[in-house]
């Protein structure tokens, strides 16, 4: 495990999701441990390290050497890799494509009038609220999710686990909008644990109650409670497929990280 004071260190520094110990520790039992800068999660027989430097600029044979370390101590059956890049002697077609993580810069952020125009459009129709309790409606929205977007096996373990990750930490907040039946129509999962990032974590709507303009609307509620809380930035995540990508640059995303992973 790490301390207490690496765990501040770790908070002081997080700019990926992998960052998050108390989000990776709830979604997969796995404890966490630091190698040089490099968090690593072992657990069940299988190591998750995050190739991405907490403090130090990346260097790949610094990640090789320490991922190395880390098999060579807790020989696991399965490892998986995270990173700006994967070591050249795991290169290969099979794993899956390579992404990229976007962010605001919340200090140079400018919202176009499309967008403003889509968030007044939703605001007539919406009421928004923030809370950290896990019910019915946000499982039943997950579960229908999925009835119409398929998702790969991990992604769907870790949708499984949200409503452990909210009971993990009292740094992330649901914030949802519902209609004026009180249906809801969406919900966003977001996290403001570090120092200086918010984490746009999760987001589902209701294809059933959709109103457009909803999912900006709650992103401009992450934005204002990033910056009361004194954040530079906030990490969007991947650009997953071209919606979600599009959806990240109109509010101003840009790139700010290349991601590969394998198994």
């Amino acid at each position: 495990m790490i301390t207490a004071a690496q765990q501040d260190v770790v908070n002081d520094h997080a700019y990926i999701p992998e960052h998050l110990t108390h989000y990776v520790t709830a979604v997969t039992q796995a404890e966490p441990f630091l190698y040089d800068d490099f968090l690593t999660y072992a657990g069940h027989h299988r190591l998750i390290f995050v190739g991405y430097p907490l403090e130090k600029s990346f260097d790949e044979k610094r990640m090789e050497k320490n991922l190395e370390k880390a098999i060579k101590r807790f020989k696991p059956r399965s490892v998986a890799l995270t990173a700006p890049v994967l070591p050249a002697s795991l290169r290969n077609d099979a794993h899956p494509p390579p992404d990229q993580y976007y962010r605001l810069d919340l200090s140079s952020l400018s919202v176009s009038q499309k967008v403003r125009n889509m968030l007044k459009r939703a605001d007539r129709e919406l009421s928004v609220k923030k809370n950290t309790a896990f019910n019915k409606d946000h499982k039943q929205t997950i579960t229908d999710f999925l009835n119409t977007h398929p998702v790969d096996e991990g992604t769907g373990f870790i949708f499984d686990r949200i409503d452990e990750y909210l009971s993990s930490s009292p740094n992330v907040r649901i914030f949802e909008a519902r209609n004026k039946k009180d249906e809801l129509v969406v919900f966003d999962v977001a996290e403001f644990t570090p120092k200086d990032y918010a984490f746009y974590m999760f987001n589902f709507g209701s294809d059933a109650c959709y109103v457009p303009g909803a999912s900006d609307l709650l992103l401009s509620e992450v934005i204002q409670e990033a910056k009361k809380a004194g954040k530079r930035f906030i990490n969007l995540g991947l650009g997953i497929n071209p919606g979600v990508t599009f959806f990240k640059k109109k509010w101003g995303g840009v790139v700010f990280l290349p991601h590969a992973f394998c198994l």
